[in-house]
Parts: C-alpha cells; structure tokens; sequence
C-alpha cells in the first residue's frame, strides 16, 4: 500500500483488509490531511495512488502512515501541483489552488 493507511474513523481506528477478505491489525497513523483545493474537482494522488477528488477530503482526513509522503494534486486543463507531506503526528489542512494551464 505504501504508506497510505486509509481513511481514520472518529474512534481513530484504522482497519486494512486484505483481497482474500482477512482482517489485519489497524497500521499505525502518523499524520492526517484533508485537503481544501481550488478547483474542488481535482484529484488528489498520495505516494502515486489516486484518493478521489479533493471535494471528498474537505471535511474527513487522511490517514497516513510515518515518513515523508508525495502529493500530487491535478485537474485536466491546470499546472499540476506537487509537495511532500511529512509526518508530524497531528491533524492537518492543506490548501492547494491550481492555475490554468496556459494555452
């Protein structure tokens, strides 16, 4: 999964499971992100697997687990933005605003 942990829950439990359907011990959250992005409908891709459009993260986080991720947040038609999050063992926002790819 690299990294990604998955979304956390109000009990702060996190559970991955397995294609075959068995249950794993939750991973260990280092860091949570929800996203506030501009336009909403961008993607936003962590250590280069895709987690939907932003609009989805604005009021739920994203658990992470410890190290340095990559986000890359895109939409056709702007410049993509890319940064590393770290793992600072809290909560946080991000605010991304794309600009339109010039033509």
């Amino acid at each position: 999964m690299r990294g990604i942990v998955g979304l956390i829950t109000l009990a702060g439990a996190v559970a991955i499971t397995a294609c075959g359907g068995a249950q794993h011990p939750a991973n260990r959250v280092a860091v949570a992100y929800r996203f506030q992005c501009t336009p909403r409908e961008a993607r936003v891709i962590v250590d280069e697997m895709d987690q939907g459009a932003c609009m989805l993260w604005e009021q739920q986080y994203l658990g992470l687990g410890a190290g340095t991720h990559r986000l890359r947040v895109e939409r056709e038609g702007y410049l993509p933005l890319e940064r590393e999050l770290p793992s600072t063992g809290r909560r946080e926002s991000v605010r991304v605003e794309l600009h339109e790819r010039p033509e």
